[in-house]
């Protein structure tokens, strides 16, 4: 899977919450504002083909899926 440039919400209480990715950074973004909690703070970061969050999430899908 072959994303290209795409976006994930980092949150800073919980980076593993992170590992949807967004094609804009404008849906990272209304998406982040619509489920964050109170006083939560998050940032949006970019990412390319090369992104360890979306090869960590395929990896533990693939482990998952073939248990």
């Amino acid at each position: 899977m072959n994303l290209g440039i795409h976006y994930h919400i980092r949150w800073s209480s919980d980076s593993s919450l992170d590992w949807k990715p967004f094609r804009v950074k404008h849906e990272a973004t209304k998406m982040a504002e619509r489920i964050k909690k109170p006083k939560e703070r998050y940032s949006i970061v970019e990412r390319g083909d090369q992104c360890e969050r979306c090869k960590e999430f395929k990896l533990k899908a693939f482990f998952v899926v073939n248990e």
